[in-house]
């Protein structure tokens, strides 16, 4: 019987597969455990350069968060232990702050991406969509809000007001839409999406490993913190390399 998530490896590339498409790909419990084994596993095998993430089927990549598992679940514990759950661990399906992959990660978006879909997306380093992906924040709808990242991610990547405008409406917006804010690189024809995912990760593996690891490090590290700050991590970063077996 498959898992809930697919996972291969191809040479220097890791093929990720939310496998769920008869609930678009909703993250339940058991997914999350799978999906967070397959991200410590791409964290510790070297051989792997890049990693693609993409959901089963034609109509979802992710429609979010099984909520009648995942409210109880919040419910039932502590403001420390989720709080906890945010800062120190993996959190659902390994996307909180605390849980970090060096390792570039693309994300091929073959239909809804949804809520914590969307949260999954942001937490992929380069997106690449189908034509028919269709995008939204619906969290606010529901009474809620994104709670693993939406908030924090989406505002770093499209910009402020355009981040308020998709997590206040919960609106659902088309591809050619998260083109044109930058939330996504690239809008292709479904039929080539995992082809063309696969070029540019295969581009990105193509460098040298240690490069792109210390490269994606100091992008996000800069994100938030003083020019200064960025500026010394990166300086240290470059000296690393200089003397590594990559150069």
């Amino acid at each position: 019987m498959a898992g809930k998530v697919l996972y291969e490896k191809r040479g220097a590339l890791a093929y990720v597969t939310l496998n769920r498409p008869e609930v678009h790909n909703c993250i339940d419990t058991e997914m999350s455990a799978e999906l967070i084994g397959v991200w410590d596993e791409v964290k510790r095998d070297r051989e792997i350069r890049c990693a693609i993430l993409t959901g089963a089927g034609a109509r979802a990549f992710c429609s979010g968060a099984d909520l009648t598992q995942l409210i109880p679940a919040i419910r039932e514990a502590s403001e420390e232990d989720n709080r906890r759950r945010a800062f120190e661990g993996p959190g659902w399906g390994g996307i909180s702050g605390g849980y970090k992959i060096h390792t570039p990660i693309v994300a091929a978006i073959n239909g809804y991406c949804i809520a914590g879909g969307h949260e999954l997306a942001e937490f992929c380093d380069i997106r690449i969509a189908a034509a028919h992906a269709t995008f939204g924040h619906q969290e606010i709808r529901w009474g809620l809000m994104p709670g693993d990242g939406g908030c924090s991610r989406l505002a770093r990547i499209v910009g402020l007001g355009r981040a308020m405008e998709i997590i206040l409406t919960g609106k659902i917006y088309d591809a050619q839409e998260a083109y044109r804010i930058g939330f996504v690189n690239h809008v292709v024809p479904a039929k080539d999406l995992l082809t063309t995912a696969t070029q540019l990760a295969g581009t990105i593996a193509g460098n040298g490993p240690l490069a792109t690891r210390a490269a994606k490090q100091a992008v996000l590290h800069a994100i938030g913190r003083p020019l200064d700050e960025g500026i010394a991590f990166e300086t240290d970063a470059f000296s690393y390399l200089c003397r590594s077996e990559d150069w």
